[in-house]
């Protein structure tokens, strides 16, 4: 049976972006933000029929701007399964090694939280600066920030941190379902980073999820970045290693292949 947060990762992204699903696979896409790896992708659920569902992902993004491209989640197929499959259809596959963290006792007292205004946002799409800081965020490039609209469209929050001129320095994106709460795109501005504006802005979204009234009881995130990790438990996060993969046709996109040079 499916934890609360595996729960999430398979059908929490079903309230924002447009899908197709069989018992064989599923996939995501959004015609309006092509480059978000996150907004497009599928999951190989069963290798059952994997020539089927290969060529029905791929119809699925025809037309569209869009590599296809297939993302380990808690019911995929395994790499192991999987990754000669992926390779002889013409997928390059990527895999790497992260930590699943869950939220499971208190913050340290060793842990440095800036002293700065926090506010969460929900609902509306974000503007000016807040906006800017995201879209920073992604190399200047606004596939990011478009997501993360789609996702405060259905119920997520982001908290930002604010330096002493009033501008959002920091930022943490959160969102819901059922009993899990799922932290991402944890940011801080280059000239910021290391005085405490990323852990205010996660306590301020971890105060939120804590909320009796929510209904959250798994508090999750993933991390593969060292700093982050030691960040992460003296917020009270521990973590489990685990081994994903992303599968590309046609090739890794330089965002990997210039990771390792």
């Amino acid at each position: 049976m499916a934890t609360p947060s595996e729960k999430h990762e398979i059908h929490c992204a079903k309230r924002y972006l447009e899908y197709t699903e069989t018992p064989f696979y599923r996939a995501f896409r959004d015609r309006e933000n092509p480059e978000s790896f996150d907004s497009n992708y599928a999951v190989l659920k069963r290798m059952e029929e994997a020539e089927q569902s290969l060529a029905a992902v791929e119809s699925y993004y025809e037309g569209l701007d869009v590599t296809p491209k297939f993302y380990s989640k808690p019911d995929s197929v395994t790499l192991e399964e999987s990754r000669a499959f992926f390779e002889a259809h013409g997928y390059a596959v990527h895999t790497f090694e992260c930590q699943r963290m869950m939220l499971l006792t208190h913050t340290s007292p060793e842990l440095l939280v800036h002293k700065c205004p926090v506010q969460i946002f929900a609902g509306a799409p974000l503007t000016g600066a807040a906006a800017q800081l995201v879209t920073e965020s992604c190399g200047e490039k606004d596939f990011g920030l478009r997501l993360i609209d789609k996702q405060l469209g259905a119920g997520a929050r982001v908290s930002f941190a604010y330096n002493r001129a009033e501008i959002p320095v920091s930022f943490c994106v959160g969102e819901g379902y059922g009993s899990a709460f799922y932290l991402s795109d944890v940011y801080t501005a280059e000239n910021f980073r290391g005085q405490g504006y990323a852990a205010a802005a996660v306590l301020a979204m971890l105060g939120f999820a804590r909320n009796p009234d929510m209904g959250y009881t798994d508090v999750f995130l993933y991390a593969d970045d060292p700093a982050a990790i030691r960040l992460y438990e003296k917020l009270g996060f521990r973590g489990t290693p685990v081994r994903e993969y992303r599968a590309f046709k046609g090739g890794l996109p330089d965002l990997y292949t210039e990771a390792k040079e």
